[in-house]
């Protein structure tokens, strides 16, 4: 704290001599001391120091007269330890005495203050925040509003808790967590009539919101927030709204709306004289700026004025920001020099920096205990750039040495990260948020010919959402039956809640009464999880194990299957691929606009008629994409696994020849994957109860303008005829509870049925015959025998895409239920068509082919008969198989299994009697 001028200085010493004259002219007792820290309260005349030294002695005089240590005494130690904090920043020494407060608050003697040990807690949490040891806030926090539920909330605990955790959640980068917080906060406020309370959560709230790109509802809390800001008087929090707006405005190009947000916001904020936080709101103008405007300038003098401002606070953590910033400002002018110098200023600021040699870093340990890991991953998502630009302007070695060591870094903090993390929307930002760190990565990678760190960012970069989810399923094994068996009712309890929620409106009572009854339920499952990652340390490593495997052991699985694997990296400007084979790997750089290409493909494959009208076209788009995703890599013809980024095309349509139709079909039969680490997982093997379970709703009444599948019910019976155990789930039997029973338990499922997919944020659908399977509750499926699911019904592999994750489609849902392979459509199929495939699919698998080939070979089968529009890859095409390839292995083989035998049977029988006729003639003639 600043010291005093003099005649303050004075004034203060006289204040406290006359104070202490004053409380010794009393009996020292409880009593006097409860009531001399109630008159200490209210003094306003001795600073803080002063107040710290009254209260030390009254502590040494409580002690000396060993005056009973009860909630008096507990008031007392929470009241020096808020004093410690506040004058001298003494965290550790706070937290002690606020713990020993605690104690006796809660030691269930006589004199013990459950209100008091609210605020012990509370307080606590406030302490471990600062510091940000955001876990352990975390979990004092919940204990504060746990017992403040059993007790009077006096100092409204529960809404300020839910206020700092929604913050706590925000800076950690876990925006859903952050929303779900402010969700229950709000409830609370408005129950409480806590209008002030409710502003603040309305700003969290709209703050986590943008940040998940949801910014309608961003702008829906910024107007209620602004207007109840103005009412209330509040400029402080009027300006947190205002900047909140402009973020929107900014997002939605309305630039001149933007900057008048901003320029408000920071006229607000000077009248609350909140100094820090205008350095926090001018170097958010410098960003808009800088990113939107590109306006460098502006930007500076936006950096160069927070700066100023944040110096005053000696606030170390803004200066990184702005450095960082302002470094990144001049990154984009290409002044790499001057970027350097305030990286390293940002870096210094945090005291993360290794001296003045910009190429080196601090070790990961270093890091990970930082509780703001968006700054510091932000930090070295700038330095990976940077270093990457120097080197292609410069050609130094080192640079580009340097480059790969920040990487791989930054890779470890983000997964770090993502361990933090709870809601899977806040994992998907983050992930979305990583996609230009990994093309900077590859970049490196290809400019160094390291193929090897090419496959390691290539896998960190692919799916890490599902291979964790999959790792769960396996974890599971290191718990006790009852530990399982209570997860899963957790897990349900939360699925099925999410789905009544979906049939409420939004404003509805019975809406805020199920997300409130949701909320619980995470948190139950959140804590539950805790518990077990805590009791049981194996399944805690199994759980989290995000080890890469090696490309000598990609090769070696490739030569024992006799596989080529390819794996993309898709961007619209720069793209990268890695084709690895058994003995050869190669790594090439696509420059092409492969947004374009690849969208102008798909079209053509799923639309009938611009196939049949422009088929030389569709030609000429299919052989391009050869030439530039498939002919460099000189494949020899056989199985190819592709594993694919943000795209997903039937590779098997795509033709050799730009004037006929040579498609890749006839050549080689695909597969494709979400990830290499996917391909070689190893799942449980686990007996299915049949071989084959077919599921056919075919009546569609229930549902309005869902047309009847007549042909299915067929089709159904005909797939099934190639195994010997199989089950027809048809009309009502194909009911959703049947299916969610029942599908998991076969060793091969296919279901002839509608599904509702698109690239927005609804859910997938499958149709049963009385309701609707959505894609959430796939994660149901427990611990599924069945190692194949053929989806023959629409768009079964369509969804919304999500950078790096792929595509949350129905047949990923499956996959990440633990099922190893899935057949899954792109489009609205033919329905012919696919029961034709779908049934020729069924007779080759049920023969123990490999399931690529037994794919591939059904397609041959459909286009080479007699049909001339059984050529159009919108019929054939549609259908592709993900995941495991190996045949499948029945326990007792498939209907034409015996055939085999009896041909073998009558063949020995027919040898035999040749043989033995002659000898019996002969013994008949006595020769």
């Amino acid at each position: 704290m600043p010291r005093p001028s003099k005649p303050g200085y004075l004034l203060a010493v006289v204040a406290l001599l006359l104070f202490h004259l004053s409380c010794l002219a009393q009996q020292f007792s409880n009593d006097t001391l409860m009531e001399n820290m109630a008159g200490l309260d209210r003094n306003s005349v001795l600073n803080p120091a002063a107040k710290l030294q009254t209260l030390y002695s009254w502590k040494q005089r409580s002690e000396a007269l060993r005056l009973p240590q009860d909630s008096v005494y507990a008031r007392l130690l929470h009241k020096i330890a808020v004093y410690e904090y506040q004058v001298n920043r003494n965290y550790n020494l706070a937290i002690g005495l606020t713990l020993r407060a605690l104690n006796i608050n809660t030691d269930g003697s006589h004199g013990a203050s459950l209100t008091m040990a609210v605020t012990d807690l509370y307080n606590v949490a406030v302490y471990y925040n600062r510091m940000s040891l955001f876990k352990k806030a975390l979990l004092y926090y919940d204990s504060a509003i746990v017992l403040a539920g059993r007790t009077n909330d006096r100092y409204n605990v529960i809404g300020d808790s839910r206020l700092d955790r929604a913050y706590i959640y925000f800076r950690m980068g876990d925006y859903e967590k952050a929303v779900e917080e402010s969700d229950r906060g709000i409830a609370f406020s408005l129950k409480k009539n806590d209008s002030l309370s409710y502003l603040f959560l309305l700003n969290q709230r709209a703050q986590s919101l943008f940040f998940q790109g949801k910014l309608s509802s961003t702008l829906s809390d910024v107007s209620i927030a602004i207007s109840l800001a103005e009412r209330l008087n509040k400029p402080f929090d009027l300006a947190s709204a205002l900047k909140m707006q402009g973020f929107v405005f900014s997002k939605q190009r309305q630039f001149s709306l933007a900057a008048a947000s901003f320029n408000k916001c920071i006229t607000e904020r000077i009248k609350s004289k909140a100094f820090g936080q205008v350095a926090g709101d001018y170097n958010d103008q410098g960003n808009f700026y800088s990113d939107s405007l590109k306006s460098y300038q502006r930007a500076e003098n936006c950096y160069t004025i927070a700066i100023r401002y944040a110096k005053k606070e000696a606030d170390s953590t803004r200066l990184a920001r702005v450095s960082l910033n302002l470094g990144r400002n001049y990154f984009y002018q290409a002044k790499f020099d001057k970027a350097m110098s305030f990286q390293l200023q940002a870096m210094s600021y945090l005291k993360i920096s290794k001296g003045s040699d910009f190429l080196l870093n601090p070790s990961a340990e270093e890091l990970i205990p930082i509780g703001n890991k968006e700054l510091i991953q932000s930090l070295f998502n700038s330095k990976t750039e940077l270093l990457l630009g120097m080197y292609k302007q410069r050609h130094d070695k080192r640079l580009l040495t340097a480059c790969l060591e920040t990487a791989l870094l930054n890779d470890s903090l983000m997964m770090e990260v993502r361990h933090e993390q709870l809601g899977e929307q806040s994992k998907l930002y983050w992930r979305n948020r990583s996609r230009g760190f990994f093309l900077h990565a590859l970049e490196a990678c290809y400019l160094a010919n390291d193929s090897k760190l090419a496959f390691y960012f290539m896998e960190k970069s692919r799916s890490v959402l599902l291979q964790d989810k999959l790792n769960e399923l396996g974890a599971a094994a290191f718990l006790p039956k009852e530990g399982t068996a209570k997860l899963e009712r957790l897990q349900i309890s939360v699925v099925e809640l999410q789905q009544q929620l979906g049939s409420f409106p939004d404003t509805s009572a019975g809406h805020k009464l199920l997300q409130l009854q949701l909320f619980e339920a995470r948190a139950n499952l959140e804590q539950f999880i805790k518990s077990l990652e805590k009791a049981y340390p194996q399944y805690y490593q199994y759980k989290f194990a995000d080890n890469v495997g090696s490309l000598a052991s990609v090769r070696e699985f490739l030569g024992k299957h006799g596989q080529s694997f390819i794996d993309y990296f898709i961007e619209d400007t720069l793209s990268f691929a890695l084709c690895i084979g058994p003995d050869t790997t190669r790594f090439i750089k696509i420059r092409e606009d492969m947004g374009n290409l690849l969208s102008r493909f798909i079209q053509f494959c799923s639309d009938e008629n611009a196939l049949n009208n422009s088929f030389p076209a569709y030609l000429v788009s299919a052989n391009n994409l050869y030439n530039i995703l498939v002919k460099p890599f000189h494949l020899p013809v056989g199985r190819v696994i592709i594993c694919q980024d943000n795209f997903l095309i039937p590779f098997e349509a795509l033709s050799k020849d730009p004037a006929k139709a040579s498609f890749l079909v006839n050549d080689y039969s695909f597969s494709y994957v979400y990830s290499a680490r996917y391909l070689m997982n190893q799942y449980e093997k686990t007996e299915g109860k049949g071989d084959f379970l077919g599921i056919a709703p075919v009546d569609f009444a229930a549902y309005r303008g869902l047309p009847d599948l007549k042909r299915s019910e067929q089709a159904l019976k005909s797939c099934s005829e190639f195994y010997h155990h199989s089950k027809l789930l048809t009309y009502t039997d194909a009911s959703r509870q049947n299916f969610m029973k029942q599908v998991a338990w076969y060793n091969t499922a296919t279901i002839l049925t509608h599904a509702r997919a698109d690239s927005s944020d609804e859910e997938p659908v499958l149709f049963m015959n009385d309701s609707v399977i959505h894609l959430s509750e796939l994660q149901m499926l427990n611990k599924p025998a069945a190692k194949l699911i053929v989806l023959s019904a629409c768009q079964t592999n369509v969804g919304l895409n999500r950078n790096g994750e792929g595509i949350f489609s129905l047949a990923r849902g499956f996959s990440a239920a633990g099922i190893p392979s899935v057949a899954a459509t792109q489009w609205v199929a033919d329905e012919q068509a696919i029961y034709i495939i779908s049934e020729k699919f069924n007779e080759y698998i049920s023969m123990g082919m490999n399931k690529d080939e037994a794919l591939q070979k059904a397609k041959l089968f459909f286009i080479h008969q007699d049909k001339r529009a059984n050529l159009l890859p919108y019929y054939w095409a549609d259908m592709i198989l993900i995941g495991n390839t190996e045949p499948l292995r029945f326990r007792t083989g498939s209907k034409m299994s015996w055939l085999i035998p009896a041909v073998v049977f009558v063949l020995l029988m027919g040898l035999f009697v040749l043989i033995l006729n002659p000898w019996l003639l002969m013994r008949r003639t006595g020769k």
